[in-house]
């Protein structure tokens, strides 16, 4: 872990791969990591939601967060995981599982190591980035869950 600061969990953040790109959130927003499971598809929902899984009892919606992103479809892996995160909104709080390609390891970004995300050079749509933390002499995406599964545009969003 980087830093000498004092640990408080709102400077830590997992990170993670998606399609080779090492990117970043929040832990007060992660409620577990899971191995790979079950998904039962939903019909008439969008590509990048695969379907529903079943958590310890709680239906959970997994998305292929490289294909939210934009990076493609996922292929399923030996490191493979999902990551449910909680995502609060309108008071409410909904869990959502992100499939991603392999978990790295927990930092500690304090606001003196971040950046504004840059107009270029990442194949990241702009507004799902919430700052690039500067870890161990690379910089790394770190996603905003609010903007990225917003519930509203989630449930507008059009149907493949």
């Amino acid at each position: 872990m980087g830093g000498s600061q004092g640990h408080t969990n709102e400077h830590q953040y997992l990170t993670f791969y998606v399609q080779d790109e090492q990117l970043g959130i929040g832990i007060l927003a992660i409620k577990e990591i899971i191995e790979f499971a079950v998904i039962t598809k939903v019909p008439q929902m969008s590509r990048f939601v695969l379907g529903i899984t079943n958590v310890r009892g709680n239906v959970i919606p997994v998305i292929d967060l490289s294909d939210r992103l934009g990076l493609g479809v996922s292929d399923v892996m030996r490191r493979t995981c999902i990551v449910i995160v909680e995502v609060k909104e309108d008071g409410e709080v909904f869990e959502i599982g992100l499939l991603i390609d392999a978990v790295n390891q927990v930092y500690d970004i304090y606001p003196t190591d971040t950046e504004d995300t840059p107009n270029f050079g990442s194949r990241i749509r702009k507004d799902f980035i919430k700052f690039m933390g500067k870890v161990e002499n690379q910089f790394i995406a770190i996603i905003s869950i609010e903007r990225l599964l917003s519930i509203r545009e989630l449930a507008n969003l059009p149907h493949n």
